[in-house]
């Protein structure tokens, strides 16, 4: 070997060595400020969550236009990565000509609602005004429920005096509107965290601010993404007016009846007070419609007896919620009220299985599903919920508004699994839907069945808390029904 070719030789892998600690750096340390559009799809499309949290944490205060536009074409190939949250802090980072991307891809995602709810997340932890602006658009003008819910619920978290000043209106148009229940309550939830103050009509809310607006200092939080925990957690971070209603709740509003089922473990979960009676008690109690809501456990063998029946009946329609689980369906609601719900049959014996449930078409906008069903359309997948042999079935009847549906038992004539209905003292008794429950001088009862046992229910992320959240909205709507009262 030559003096030439060793020397060679030698640059050759002196110039190797150097390289070496680069080529062994991960991705996102190894671009540092030039990742570029390429090594997001890269990263993106090789399904490694791994090298997706690498690149996006090495872009987090460091995007462009086009790695913002490389982040939204290809976040779809993201969504059972479980890096939601990284997404959301990188995206939130964007600034200048890369905020501008951002908030275009909303406008071009039209057919898209996945990728305009990642979009208008993001917006929502961006303090700039154009930010803002977007959120207010999505609130009142987007085809898709959860997203107008989530632009509501982040305008709540402004700490803005503009996002009062859109919100106040936007209420006063939703209170004309039918069906709008659900986005009436959020936007008072949003306009109760930023202000503090308990108003719930939108003319009371546009007094109050005609009064208040040169002095107001927001009292609402910064848009966050809510961070996974428990439903209190999850309440606290999404609905946190109506968490502070659930902390003003009495003793003896919530009577609970013992049975077969375990109410109460959920009741425990929520911190919720709760006064506990048996069957034959009830029957002898002084219920308050008003104010208390008598949650009815499976009642397994035992039944009410007729005077019992009528005392139900009444209670509702005087205005008292009344929660109860399967048996008492043929046992109770079919006696007290046949002019809404009718027993069908019982599921055919055998073990508890996993079945998966949806929100009915007719019932996923109703008040009472309020995050039920995960809001984040990016992540949603369907809940399995515990379903027992000789489950009570109830028939489909024009009285009662579906809420959960469950294909699975298609075969058995039907596939619900949770409905509600409301219930007048009008006419002897009956039955009210829609604008007719508007109309009455006297806010109605409401009923809530769930077919199947509490107790079995509890994946904290899937049937325990979709059932959680159903028994806590029914909750926070009789305070809500309470203050029509009062």
């Amino acid at each position: 070997m030559t003096q030439r070719t060793l020397t060679q030789r030698t640059s050759l892998l002196a110039t190797a060595l150097l390289a070496l600690p680069l080529l062994l750096q991960p991705l996102g340390a190894l671009a540092g400020d030039d990742i570029d559009r390429g090594d997001v799809k890269k990263a993106f499309r090789s399904g490694d969550k791994e090298k997706v949290t690498e690149v996006l944490s090495g872009l987090a205060g460091k995007l462009d236009k086009k790695t913002v536009k490389a982040v939204i074409d290809d976040s779809k190939r993201l969504r059972a990565l479980g890096v939601y949250d990284q997404l959301i802090t990188t995206l939130r980072t964007a600034e200048g000509d890369a905020l501008d991307e951002l908030l275009k891809a909303y406008k071009k995602q039209k057919k898209n609602g996945a990728i305009r709810f990642l979009v208008l997340d993001a917006a929502g932890g961006i303090a700039d005004p154009r930010a803002e602006e977007l959120l207010v658009q999505a609130a009142t003008k987007d085809k898709d429920m959860p997203i107008r819910v989530l632009a509501i619920r982040l305008l709540g978290k402004r700490k803005t005096k503009s996002a009062v000043k859109a919100l106040i209106p936007l209420l006063i148009e939703l209170e004309g509107e039918e069906d709008s229940e659900r986005l009436q309550r959020e936007v008072n939830g949003a306009l109760s965290n930023l202000t503090g103050e308990d108003i719930t009509v939108g003319e009371d809310w546009q007094n109050w601010w005609g009064s208040h607006e040169n002095d107001f200092a927001p009292k609402g939080e910064d848009g966050k993404t809510a961070e996974r925990g428990n439903l209190l957690d999850r309440m606290a971070k999404d609905r946190p007016a109506e968490l502070k209603t659930l902390t003003r709740m009495k003793g003896g509003q919530l009577v609970v009846v013992k049975g077969n089922d375990k109410v109460q473990l959920a009741l425990k979960a929520l911190d919720l007070k709760y006064e506990e009676v048996e069957r034959p008690a009830l029957e002898k109690m002084k219920l308050d419609p008003v104010n208390q809501i008598v949650l009815l456990n499976c009642p397994g063998s035992k039944s009410f007896s007729e005077a019992g029946i009528q005392q139900i009946r009444k209670f509702v329609a005087e205005g008292g919620y009344l929660f109860c689980s399967d048996w008492e369906l043929g046992k109770t609601l079919a006696k007290a009220f046949p002019e809404a719900c009718q027993f069908l049959k019982e599921s055919p014996k055998g073990d508890t299985k996993d079945v998966k449930i949806f929100p009915f078409p007719q019932g996923a906008e109703h008040p009472l599903m309020r995050d039920v069903f995960p809001l984040n359309t990016f992540t949603t997948a369907g809940f399995a919920w515990k379903l027992e042999g000789r489950s009570h079935l109830a028939k489909m009847t024009p009285g009662i508004v579906p809420l959960i549906s469950c294909p699975d038992i298609k075969d058995q004539g039907t596939t619900m699994v949770a409905f509600t209905f409301a219930f007048t003292s009008k006419q002897g008794g009956r039955p009210v839907t829609g604008g007719a429950i508007k109309k009455l001088k006297r806010p109605p009862g409401q009923v809530l069945w769930v077919s199947s046992h509490f107790k079995l229910q509890k994946d904290p992320e899937g049937d325990g808390y979709a059932l959680q959240q159903l028994l806590l909205n029914f909750i926070l709507e009789k305070q809500n029904q309470a203050k029509r009262f009062n």
